[in-house]
Parts: structure tokens; C-alpha cells; sequence
């Protein structure tokens, strides 16, 4: 190839491969369970997603500190608890991220609702702190208190996450074609692990509006040190129309920088 922009096949077998099954390494994650109300997590779940076993919201702030795909990072998610095909799952909402090589990576693989922000994770037992921050608002903050060290342990977990993909159209109006549901399935490796108290504070923000979820009750605050190995499929195809109500959650809130009272071009 006489240039880097076109792969030879052994290189575009090497890029699939990783594509094929991403990994995160040495992961601190600070992570608070909330209880909010029913209502609001049925209007946030699309279908066919349907609400799980109880109302319940995890927050969470991780430094990762190696991979196989994006290099080092520090992320966080919003997972609401849900429902597909009988099987217990989270659907996130929200997932900001510190580069741009982690934003576009799973934004393009899996249809993850990531944006660009800047978040602090600091870890100083017994306390830990997370803090999401875009657009000089920090609209999430994450307190965690626990009372012992955390211990060895090595638990494995194997967890779906959902994610709708789609591609809008060209002309501004609806999608190209229909939405695909995609499963991640994170299998994860914890090997330290503390659990504890916390507190969840949200603020105003236009473009990330997190306050709107209720935090009626913080069920549990958890700090863990781990890895994670991921591997994806499109489980079901999604009407588009249907879809409209929710295809702007991973997007900024465009209408903020409208040029008002400028006509409209022919």
C-alpha cells in the first residue's frame, strides 16, 4: 500500500480482530446504585426494552488505565435496569468519556451515547469521589464512604448492555433505515472490591439533563479494581419511526445554538 489511509488484509485482519473483542484493564470504578421512580425509567427505556425488577439507576466514574483499543482513559456511565427477552440487562443512557479515541470507538462499534467531558476520579480511603464535568457544568458527582480497605476477591460477571443503532438521515428527517438493537455482553473480572455509603449530586445542565431522574434512595455505593472483556451482536431490528422519541439522547441539545430569526434557505 503505497499510503496509511488503505489496509493491506493482514492489517485489516489484525484491526477486525480487535474490533472482534475489546478489552479493559487495571479499572478503579467508583459506582452508586440508586432507587428512582417507575414512571421515569419506563419513559427512558425504548422498546422493546421494558423496565426490570425494580426501579433502579447505576452511576458510576472509572479510571482505566489500559486497553486494547483506545489506550488509557477515565469514563462514566448512567445504566438504567432493564428488560429484553426475559433477560435482566442495562440500557445506558449516558456515557461521557475523556478522549476523543475512546468517544469515537464505541460510538461507531456499538452505538455507545458517548460525548467528550472531563472527569476526576479520586480514590483516598475511606472515601471515594467522581466528577463528570461538560460545558463548565458538573452535572454529576459522585461521594462514596466505606469502612474497610477494599479486599481480594474474584468474582466473574457476565452482564448485557443494550444500545440502539442508527444512522439519521442526510436530509435532517428521520433515519436511513431501520434501528438495530445491539448487546454487549461485558464479562468481567473483579479483584478488589469495597462496599459502602454514598451520595449522588446532579446538576442543571441542557445538553446532559441527568437531573431529571429522581434519586429517591442511594441503595449502595461500591469502589472495585478489575477488568472487563467485551464482545457485541445486533439482537433485533427496531422500527425507525418508533425510535424518533429517543434518537437524541447521545447528541447535544442542537436547538441551543439555533440562529434565531434568520430566514430559512429555499
Amino acid at each position: 500500500m503505497l499510503t496509511r489511509f488503505v489496509k493491506s488484509p493482514e492489517e485489516i485482519a489484525r484491526l477486525q480482530s480487535i474490533l472482534a473483542a475489546p478489552s479493559f484493564f487495571d479499572i478503579r470504578t467508583l459506582a452508586l446504585s440508586i432507587e428512582t421512580d417507575p414512571a421515569v425509567v419506563r419513559e427512558l427505556l425504548p422498546p422493546p426494552l421494558e423496565p426490570g425488577d425494580s426501579p433502579r439507576v447505576t452511576l458510576l466514574v472509572s479510571d482505566i488505565r489500559e486497553s486494547n483499543c483506545v489506550g488509557p482513559f477515565r469514563g462514566a456511565s448512567v445504566n438504567i435496569a432493564c428488560r429484553y427477552g426475559g433477560e435482566e440487562g442495562l440500557y445506558c443512557l449516558a456515557m461521557p468519556m475523556s478522549t476523543g479515541p475512546a468517544v469515537t470507538f464505541g460510538r461507531e462499534l456499538f452505538a455507545e451515547p458517548k460525548k467528550l467531558a472531563d472527569i476526576d476520579l479520586a480514590v483516598q480511603f475511606p472515601h471515594a469521589r467522581g466528577a463528570v464535568r461538560r460545558h463548565g457544568v458538573t452535572f454529576m458527582e459522585l461521594h462514596g464512604a466505606f469502612e474497610d480497605e477494599p479486599a481480594a476477591v474474584e468474582p466473574t460477571t457476565s452482564v448485557p448492555h443494550y444500545y440502539f443503532k442508527f444512522q439519521p438521515a442526510a436530509n435532517g428527517e428521520g433515519f436511513e433505515h431501520d434501528v438495530r438493537l445491539v448487546r454487549v455482553t461485558h464479562r468481567g473480572r473483579t479483584h478488589r472490591f469495597a462496599r459502602g455509603t454514598g451520595t449522588v449530586t446532579l446538576r442543571e445542565s441542557r445538553h446532559d439533563p441527568l437531573i431529571d431522574i429522581p434519586v429517591l434512595n442511594v441503595l449502595a455505593a461500591t469502589y472495585s479494581e478489575g477488568e472487563t472483556h467485551t464482545s457485541a451482536k445486533v439482537v433485533a431490528e427496531v422500527p425507525a419511526a418508533g425510535f424518533l422519541p429517543w434518537a437524541f439522547t447521545s447528541s447535544d441539545d442542537i436547538a441551543v445554538w439555533e440562529m434565531a430569526g434568520l430566514p430559512a434557505l429555499a
